[in-house]
């Protein structure tokens, strides 16, 4: 995690809420002010990423991210014996319709090693401070008739979204030599019996925030871009935005074009069947569980001035 303050506790906050019974932040930055600020939490486990931590997985700080993250990750999935690791970014939130986590997982056939939900991706509205909406996965004649012209920013091979349409997985602890990637364990096996997966009719969803913030989306857009984190097709229009007489300009348009709603293109998604509405309040969490409102910081932990 290499996130301002806000966005950590919100995150913490989600699933303390949900039940976890420990929440475990890498954070890339070694020296993040938010290390001090959670460590004494007795269900928060801070691991900050300093070069002897890299060092120790046969790694630096200077390997490509992906990496490093999915060294962490098993490192991380190695110190549990038994109970299940959930592994998410810090803008993804697990949502179950009507169930609580430790329910579906205990539905979970004993003979798989991993529960798999799928995403839907947050887009703001003129009523986000009410409600919370967001897109599921679409087909190619469903993105067409929601996005029009705009249809092609987002790609084929992501079903209607920006980001990944894969999801993130639940995998159960104490299996010798499993090795975690970003979505899922490594060698399951291709017919999918090692895998359940859950998808958003089964009222399951891993809740994508990629886009809320296009202060957070600007200041990554450079690594996404060079991490194949967009589609060939919107990297060449981030690359377009960027050359314009006018970048930032642009690339606020391009924002509100991949991450906002109309009420009309609202409208459009319920029609086909592919919105998700939700009302939800991650700030009350925060203040529930660390008696300060996420708005009212800055990056460092400060009230801001009003």
């Amino acid at each position: 995690m290499n996130e301002p303050l806000p966005e950590v506790l919100k995150f913490c906050a989600w699933y303390l809420a949900l039940g976890a019974d420990e929440v475990v932040i890498c954070f890339d930055n070694p020296d993040d002010p938010a290390i001090d600020i959670l460590s004494d939490h007795p269900r928060l486990r801070c691991i900050s990423c300093t070069p002897a931590f890299w060092q120790s997985l046969g790694l630096t700080a200077d390997d490509a991210f992906v990496t490093r993250q999915n060294a962490a990750l098993t490192w991380i999935y190695q110190k549990y014996p038994d109970g299940w690791l959930l592994n998410v970014d810090a803008d993804e939130f697990l949502f179950f319709e009507g169930r609580s986590v430790a329910n579906v997982l205990a539905s979970v056939p004993i003979d798989k090693k991993s529960l798999r939900v799928k995403t839907a991706e947050r887009i703001m509205a003129l009523d986000e401070a009410v409600l919370t909406h967001f897109r599921l996965p679409m087909e190619r004649a469903v993105r067409h008739a929601v996005y029009g012209e705009d249809a092609q920013l987002f790609g084929p091979r992501r079903q209607g979204l920006v980001g990944h349409a894969h999801g993130k997985s639940i995998v159960r602890c104490g299996i010798e030599g499993l090795v975690l990637r970003q979505h899922w364990p490594r060698y399951l096996r291709s017919d999918g019996a090692d895998e359940m997966v859950l998808h958003n009719e089964d009222g399951a969803y891993l809740l994508h925030m990629i886009g809320e913030s296009y202060e957070i989306w600007r200041h990554k857009l450079a690594w996404r871009s060079h991490a194949r984190g967009f589609t060939d097709g919107l990297t060449d229009r981030v690359k377009l935005a960027q050359r314009s007489s006018d970048p930032e300009e642009a690339l606020r348009d391009l924002h509100q074009r991949l991450h906002h709603a109309t009420p009309e293109r609202l409208a459009a998604l319920n029609a086909q069947g592919v919105l998700l509405t939700l009302s939800m309040d991650i700030d009350a969490l925060v203040r529930e569980y660390f008696w300060v409102s996420a708005s009212d910081l800055d990056a460092t932990g400060k009230g801001q001035e009003t």
